[in-house]
């Protein structure tokens, strides 16, 4: 049996239900609306063993083969306890578990994942976090052009700043009030590239906004189309996202004129319907598949 907890709403959680029904995997759903009336009883001495019960439905713990997880934020106090054990859970279960919460926590730290992205021998962009209006108007000159984002896994919209704009510079004053992220600004074509187990899926990504996700607010539309990788990078993607423990990833790239490729982000819990539906990828069948056979 498969454990999909998560929102119902979700696009995401539904596509990969959908996969599973049509796979004929049994499955427990446990919607995150539901935490604060979760019952459960579960132990952990060696391997994890006991019970959940959502739904009026009670499911022995032994009977978990897999778990696909992307939990919202839990409303109520019972809820939040009952988040927390289940994280515990879906830690140790058995089978494969999309994806473990310790094998995502990188994506919290942009920083810190930076840092990883160049030990597994990625070019990075050029980035400071400072609070220091000076250092950031510099690092603005530098580069000529800068992208901003949030420094955790809370989504953020990504903007751009250019040197020699007045506003933008003034804009700077603001960093004082807490660390940001300032990277050098790389032209190029975006890919994103859902990782599944050992599959990979490339999206290329053509749009004038400066994040792509919001284009049509900005005034811009996407192009999204079926990307071929250079021969190796592909195998190269999926060695990084299993060196972080994930069975599932979006990983975030930007290829140069040149050729040259320089990686942004590990995302361990993307949203993959936009990028399916536009190429025809089947991520979500992948997903059903990888967390079917165990």
């Amino acid at each position: 049996m498969i454990l999909v907890w998560g929102e119902s709403s979700d696009p995401p959680i539904a596509r990969v239900m959908d996969a599973l029904a049509i796979n004929g995997a049994p499955t427990c759903v446990l919607d995150n609306d539901a935490l604060g009336t979760l019952r459960y009883d579960i132990r952990f001495a060696g391997c994890v063993s006991g019970w959940i019960e959502t739904a009026g439905r009670r499911i022995d713990i032994g009977d978990f083969a897999g778990a696909y997880v992307r939990p919202g934020e839990p409303r109520t106090p019972a809820a939040r306890v009952a988040a927390t054990a289940m994280l515990t859970l879906v830690s140790h279960l058995r089978g494969v578990v999309v994806n473990r919460p310790a094998a995502g926590r990188s994506n919290a730290s942009k920083p810190y994942q930076l840092g990883l992205l160049a030990q597994a021998g990625f070019d990075v962009p050029d980035t400071l976090l400072t609070t220091d209006p000076r250092a950031a108007r510099d690092f603005l000159r530098e580069h000529g052009r800068l992208v901003y984002k949030s420094l955790s896994g809370i989504r953020s919209i990504v903007a751009t700043l250019q040197a020699g704009n007045a506003d933008d510079a003034k804009r700077l004053d603001d960093v004082r009030s807490g660390p940001v992220q300032l990277q050098a600004h790389v032209n190029g074509l975006d890919l994103r590239v859902h990782v599944v187990g050992e599959q990979w899926f490339a999206c290329s990504v053509r749009s004038a906004a400066a994040d792509y996700r919001y284009a049509a607010a900005a005034g811009h539309d996407a192009q999204l189309a079926e990307h071929k990788l250079p021969s190796g990078l592909g195998e190269r993607i999926v060695a990084l996202v299993r060196s972080m423990g994930l069975e599932v990833a979006g990983v975030d790239l930007r290829c140069r004129a040149d050729g040259s490729w320089v990686c942004f982000e590990v995302n361990p819990s993307p949203g993959f319907p936009w990028y399916e539906d536009s190429t025809g990828h089947p991520i979500a069948e992948a997903i059903a598949e990888l967390l079917s056979r165990g």
